[in-house]
């Protein structure tokens, strides 16, 4: 357990600094920005395989949840929130990863992502703006809390995964 006044952990990928004061939106962004950054950390250095490779027959891989983040992204912030016109048959391959793609696929495609995703939300006047897709009603606070919660509960998933896959710890 740690003391009082210990340091924080030593991280591969920073996290937002405890001391330096933001606002709610600054201070959502940059946890977000360290849950992308942690989970593309986890698939770095994978061969094909092992970027397939999962614990148990019902276990996504490595792959498939970063695909899986990629497409959540997608979903939540530039079609339920935005309100981007789309062809939704994505949907139906959110828990896939396409034959062939390598580790540097399946990072850039994540990117490309969440850097759309990014660009909704540089559009965004308040947490408390309502969703413009009628896929259904929501607040941009409520999709920038739900991606924090899924990106994390992934990427803890992620770190069990990694590690019994070949032993490497840490974020």
């Amino acid at each position: 357990m740690a003391s009082q006044g210990e340091s924080p952990p030593e991280l591969h990928v920073p996290r937002p600094a405890e001391a330096a004061p933001a606002d709610e939106m600054a201070m959502a962004r940059t946890w977000l920005v360290h849950l992308r950054e942690s989970a593309i950390y986890k698939v770095e250095g994978l061969t094909d395989e092992q970027l397939r490779w999962s614990p148990s027959p019902t276990a996504n891989s490595l792959g498939v949840i970063v695909v899986h983040l990629g497409y959540a992204e997608r979903l939540w912030f530039r079609a339920v929130f935005a309100g981007e016109e789309m062809d939704m048959a994505w949907r139906l391959h959110m828990f896939e990863l396409p034959d062939g793609w390598s580790v540097d696929d399946v990072v850039a495609f994540y990117r490309a992502e969440t850097a759309a995703a990014d660009a909704v939300l540089d559009r965004a006047n308040s947490f408390d703006q309502p969703s413009a897709g009628s896929i259904r009603p929501t607040t941009l606070r409520w999709v920038v809390l739900h991606l924090i919660e899924e990106t994390a509960r992934h990427a803890g998933h992620m770190d069990i995964t990694r590690e019994l896959l070949d032993g490497r710890t840490g974020r």
